[in-house]
């Protein structure tokens, strides 16, 4: 067996020497011939080597699959107006206002630093005011400043800066924020987004005040993330600001995340170049007005809960894994909500909360929410009048049940 040992360990050796890189980077360049070929219809001026790569990378070098990918993009390009976008778009109003969102600076290697201060993310918010087309083609507007920074650098520097690095902070990120399924969907469809047209740009993505709940959003989210991209993904607490000082200088980065940096005013946050954003408030829900009550749609429940008293509604999970979904209104006024695991004993029956309770306005818009069931059982939603001292409220309600890995959502 010695032989073999030795046979092992000579391959082990022999993985990083000259050869062999020639080897590797001779296939790679031959891959990315027959990429530029197969797409020399569409070829322009400015597709250089590293444009072409990022194409092979993100189908592990099969030229086939990256070309199917970057013609799909290009006709994205097309249909979104990329091309233009920095010139002739202008932000609406409202998603100006309220989209938090900051370009801080370039990183000790000259790529981008964007911030992106979740915890006034009202993503629900903008599902209810403005069309989803508007938030795609807003953040296909913030990812073409991106290149455009990375360019300059480019220049600037004199070396190839193609990747960029994303801050976010999720402090003070609710419950209701992480698991709402409006909000959740709105966050998938710009994840499918920038994996489908923006391929290995991202360098690292920060996750700052992490709370334990995130893994919530994570887990639901991995669908439609790549393995390359997650393994981008760095999750912090507390504990973050050593880190992001590794690889941001402290005069670019703001004092408010352990840097220098201030306003001219001395603001630690820099908000004359971070926008924190805000919570939509609900006269703003113009899409909501043609929306017709959840009441009169097929397949909903209607359950009456008292004063000064609650229901629980059991939700039966067949097997690992699997999503559910809610969505509810009550046609007047607000209750509480909470999601529980159901646990029968020989002598006793007992509830264990996964969501805590939160009282919500779900009189003035639907109210929608998702978690992933690791494992199957009895689930249960909860509704909670009990602060009601005067008045019983009727709640009309949707369930849907389906694997962890379908893209589907419920209607």
């Amino acid at each position: 067996m010695r032989w073999l040992f030795l046979w092992k360990n000579e391959i082990q050796q022999s993985i990083f020497t000259p050869k062999l890189w020639f080897l590797i980077n001779r296939i790679n360049y031959t891959k990315k011939q027959k990429l530029k070929e197969a797409v020399a219809d569409v070829h322009q001026p400015h597709y250089d080597d590293y444009y072409y790569l990022r194409w092979l990378r993100a189908r592990e070098f099969n030229p086939v699959k990256a070309e199917a990918m970057m013609r799909k993009n290009l006709m994205f390009r097309k249909a979104i107006g990329a091309d233009t976008i920095l010139t002739d778009y202008k932000p609406p109003e409202l998603i100006d206002k309220y989209y938090p969102r900051g370009y801080i600076g370039p990183d000790k290697d000259g790529c981008p630093v964007r911030v992106m201060p979740f915890t006034n993310l009202d993503l629900r918010g903008f599902v209810y005011s403005v069309q989803k087309s508007e938030i795609l083609r807003f953040l296909t507007y913030l990812f073409e400043q991106d290149i455009k920074e990375m360019e300059e650098m480019s220049k600037k520097t004199g070396k190839v800066i193609e990747k960029h690095s994303y801050i976010v902070d999720v402090d003070g990120y609710t419950f209701r924020q992480a698991t709402n399924r409006d909000a959740l969907n709105m966050l998938n469809e710009v994840l499918k987004l920038y994996e489908a047209n923006y391929p290995e740009r991202m360098k690292t993505t920060y996750f700052i005040n992490v709370p334990t709940y995130f893994n919530i959003v994570l887990n639901l989210s991995k669908p439609f993330l790549s393995e390359a991209t997650l393994k981008k993904f760095r999750l912090f607490g507390k504990d973050y600001k050593k880190a992001l000082l590794v690889d941001i200088d402290a005069d670019v980065l703001p004092k408010f995340f352990g840097g220098n940096r201030t306003d001219p005013d001395g603001n630690p946050r820099c908000e004359s170049i971070i926008n924190f954003g805000g919570m939509i408030p609900p006269e703003c829900y113009a899409l909501q007005q043609s929306v017709k009550p959840l009441e009169e749609e097929e397949g909903v429940t209607c359950i009456k809960v008292p004063r000064q008293s609650y229901r629980f509604v059991e939700i039966h999970v067949p097997d690992f894994n699997c999503k559910v979904e809610w969505i509810f209104e009550t046609p007047t006024k607000d209750i509480a909500i909470g999601f529980y695991r159901k646990r029968e004993n020989d002598s006793s029956v007992t509830y264990d909360e996964l969501l805590p309770m939160e009282r919500v306005f779900c009189h003035l818009v639907p109210e929608s929410g998702t978690f992933l069931c690791d494992a199957p059982g009895t689930y249960a939603l909860k509704f909670d009048n009990s602060y009601s001292w005067m008045s019983s409220k009727k709640v009309f309600y949707k369930i849907k049940i389906s694997s962890a890995t379908e893209n589907d959502i419920c209607g």
